[in-house]
């Protein structure tokens, strides 16, 4: 934990799929005031025509789904510049539209959270000089 989940509707060359864990990992870390360790990255590259919503004009569409899974306790602002950065990054890795990256968070308490051995501390500021 965290734990940023990426369902993709293509295939990705392994090298542009460790750049984009890379880029997500160093994000989330500056915006959520966390360790460079902590957070995972997940790509699950369900391929063309798996993964849709209905557009606006009631036809279906490809989308990105991001679901992020964090411990609770930063301000709704850093979550805000989160998604919007990692908009920015699946937009620019995934060469696809802006407005089919989706973000879903997910907060947990620390003793949701079983990490080498134990349950994780809650969040806390100041855990990034730690």
């Amino acid at each position: 934990m965290p734990y940023l989940h990426l369902d993709i509707p293509q295939n990705l060359p392994s090298g542009t799929k460790r750049a984009l864990a890379e880029k997500l990992c160093r994000l989330y870390a500056e915006v959520m005031k966390t360790q460079l360790w902590r957070p995972n990255v997940g790509i699950a590259e369900l391929g063309e025509d798996n993964l849709f919503h209905l557009a606006r004009g009631g036809g279906l569409e490809p989308i990105t789904m991001v679901l992020v899974e964090f411990r609770k306790g930063r301000p709704s602002e850093w979550r805000l510049e989160l998604a919007r950065r990692i908009v920015d990054i699946c937009v620019e890795t995934l060469d696809v539209p802006r407005n089919s990256v989706l973000i879903e968070f997910t907060p947990h308490v620390g003793d949701e959270i079983y990490r080498d051995g134990q349950w994780v501390a809650d969040w806390a500021p100041g855990e990034a000089e730690a």
